[in-house]
């Protein structure tokens, strides 16, 4: 899936659920950016082009990567920005909602992904979206 419906996905999720907690632009924009960063798996040199084919959607969209990841990063904020605004779990939930629907929604096009890397490393593909969907992203 583009980079702009994983943004807009993102920053949709994060500002419903701690829109009014976090303010909703700052909310939107850490969920845009949040929901970006398992394709920042394409900075990685593999030294081939076509190693880079091929590890791209790979361990950084890996359901237990990024429940860890999820995990970290709210132990990380909690400790940086204590809030009682709400609980840890919910953060944690929003986070974590933030970074899976990334690899589900490269799921849904021909390329796939690497769900369950490192136990599966073939990629599933649903093969229901194109890469470039405006009738998926337009309305989000």
């Amino acid at each position: 899936m583009d980079s702009v419906t994983q943004a807009v996905f993102g920053a949709g999720i994060q500002g419903v659920m701690l829109g009014r907690q976090q303010g909703l632009r700052k909310a939107l924009l850490a969920g845009a950016v949040l929901a970006t960063l398992p394709d920042l798996d394409v900075l990685i040199d593999y030294g081939d082009p076509i190693l880079g084919m091929i590890n791209h959607r790979g361990f950084t969209h890996s359901v237990f990567i990024l429940t860890a990841f999820a995990g970290i990063l709210t132990a990380v904020m909690r400790r940086l920005w204590p809030s009682p605004d709400y609980s840890a779990a919910r953060l944690f939930l929003t986070l974590w909602l933030v970074l899976i629907t990334h690899p589900i929604l490269d799921a849904l096009t021909s390329y796939g992904t690497q769900l369950v890397w490192p136990l599966k490393p073939i990629p599933a593909s649903w093969a229901s979206l194109f890469i470039i969907d405006p009738f998926f992203t337009v309305p989000l």
